[in-house]
């Protein structure tokens, strides 16, 4: 008799209601003890309905076959109590978590909910606030925690029952560079001291792949590719449209004809061949009209409390796509709403279009300015996709807009989704239906709060590409990310904040390069010789002859 699996799904079939297209179709996984698995592929592909499933509690309504197992039997016979103690999940967004005033109210509200004595309580939650060394947060309120914290407290909350399976949904999507790492290296102290079975779906999988076992590829609902990360990435590579799920250091390698290849920095510069040196990169001079300036500006929400932003100054010129980078808490989303009109700063002018924000009258500021939160959901109140973009159409007095909405989502390659609940959608189709909506009014400037978070590598480069239009027809555009590769690839501008202002700005060649921690990958690997190569498109534009080493 075989070794049972720690989980296993058997021909699991599911649909939302409404929906003519399945969510998952014939589905069949097993996971090991011990395993981590990394679910990848694009938006809306599955991969959150099946962590789902894996969860009974958790569980979407409609229509489903199949069989789900836990530990050989199954899943719907688990107990409510083992239930909740042995199978954790972590979500994307960590504020959907977080119920609790206080970190430890938190962790002991978990603990709760179990049964679990206040001794024992006491005991578990001194243990683990040792094992993840956030003592100094214990008694913070988890309103003044940044995002990373959030996250890490979630994750506590859940490690704190002692879970023998622990799922994740894009865990780092909402996290800084810097937070992602720490939270990753993480999972891998869980993974490695604790032997815990991990199964996370994630859309940036640059720093994920070192830590799998195996990576699991799903499209349409279906597994199409399944196995140990090097040979699912080569099979990537066979299929021109799976290349852009292909992570960056990988990515240029196998772009050089290489077989055998790295995954990780340490590893690529073992691997790589001699490079000439990179040309320099010119500071590139400001065009264009100045259409929105903020000077002095100070902020904070109570009158006497701690300022989010202060002293910060910032212009940008017309058709500029501006990123705003830098550690979770720094002002980021506080300047964009700002400069949006949402809020009103205690000091210092935002101008727009050469007029003082406060004075443009609202409606002309709303046609002209759009703004998409890095929560989408905040932006929909209809109960479907198509009823919030033509309801949003006939408001801007759209003669058809009925055709104004088939058209933005045809655009946006979502059109399969338009009977659904907005909230029934994946993260990267929330987002992607916020910024159709926005884009309607065909606004001068478009304010973007974390617009890939959720997105998978094709659709955020279809995105890109549509905002470099957006800017060619005349567009501006001002982004927080955390997002370091997009910013790359897609920026005119970066600009760095910390402590409330703005500490750096430049090309996104000059920015990068000055860079130790908030850069890219293959900067990292390459910057020895090519201090002002960012992508693996500039390295190959660099060194297009390459000879492999036999």
């Amino acid at each position: 008799m075989g070794v049972v699996a720690h989980a296993e799904v058997k021909q699991l079939s599911f649909s939302y209601p409404n929906e003519w297209q399945s969510a998952l179709q014939d589905l069949s996984l097993q996971i090991a003890h011990g395993e981590f698995v990394v679910l990848a592929g694009r938006s809306g592909c599955g991969k959150t309905t099946l962590l789902k499933h894996l969860k009974k509690e958790l569980q979407p309504v409609g229509q489903r076959s199949g069989e789900l197992l836990y530990e050989g039997k199954p899943l719907a016979d688990l107990p409510e109590l083992m239930s909740a103690q042995e199978i954790g999940m972590v979500f994307q967004n960590p504020e959907n978590q977080l119920v609790m005033d206080t970190v430890l109210q938190e962790l002991a509200f978990s603990l709760e909910n179990v049964g679990c004595e206040p001794v024992v309580m006491q005991k578990r939650i001194a243990e683990m606030v040792s094992f993840l060394g956030f003592q100094d947060l214990l008694h913070r309120p988890i309103h003044q925690l940044s995002g990373g914290q959030k996250q890490l407290v979630n994750l506590a909350a859940v490690l704190v029952l002692q879970p023998k399976l622990l799922l994740l949904d894009e865990p780092t999507a909402q996290l800084d560079p810097v937070a992602a790492k720490e939270f990753l290296t993480l999972l891998k102290r869980i993974h490695e001291e604790l032997g815990m079975t991990i199964v996370l779906s994630e859309h940036r999988l640059d720093d994920v792949l070192p830590l799998a076992d195996r990576l699991v590829f799903l499209e349409q609902g279906q597994i199409v590719y399944e196995g140990a990360p090097q040979a699912v990435v080569q099979q990537l590579w066979q299929q021109p449209q799976h290349r852009f799920y292909i992570p960056q250091i990988p990515r240029l390698f196998l772009e050089w004809g290489y077989t055998d290849i790295p995954f990780t920095v340490r590893e690529g510069q073992r691997s790589l061949p001699p490079l000439p040196p990179g040309k320099p990169a010119a500071p590139v001079a400001a065009e264009g009209r100045e259409l929105l300036r903020a000077s002095d500006i100070l902020f904070q929400y109570e009158k006497n409390g701690t300022p989010i932003l202060q002293h910060l100054s910032l212009a940008v010129r017309e058709q500029e796509c501006v990123a705003l980078v830098g550690k979770n808490g720094t002002g980021k989303s506080t300047l964009l709403t700002v400069l949006a009109g949402l809020q009103k700063q205690r000091r210092g002018k935002v101008v727009f279009g050469g007029r003082p924000l406060g004075k443009i009258p609202v409606q002309e500021r709303y046609s002209r300015l759009a703004y998409v939160s890095q929560h989408p959901y905040y932006h929909f109140t209809h109960d479907t996709v198509w009823a919030e973009l033509t309801s949003r159409a006939q408001e801007l007095d759209y003669e058809d807009p009925g055709k104004a909405a088939e058209d933005m989502l045809k655009r946006f390659g979502i059109d399969g989704i338009r009977r659904r609940h907005p909230h029934d959608c994946s993260g990267g189709e929330q987002q992607l239906v916020a910024i159709c909506t926005a884009l309607l009014s065909k606004p001068q400037l478009l304010v973007l709060d974390e617009p890939t978070k959720g997105l998978d590598p094709e659709k955020k480069e279809e995105f890109g590409r549509l905002l470099q239009g957006l800017q060619r027809e005349g567009a501006t555009i001002i982004m927080a990310t955390h997002d370091i590769e997009f910013a790359a690839r897609f920026a005119t501008r970066c600009v760095m904040l910390f402590d409330g202002q703005t500490v750096m700005a430049d090309t996104p060649q000059r920015f990068f390069s000055e860079n130790f921690f908030y850069t890219t990958a293959i900067n990292r690997l390459v910057r020895r010789r090519q201090p002002y190569s960012i992508t693996w498109e500039d390295v190959t534009q660099e060194c297009p002859n390459i000879i492999v080493p036999s």
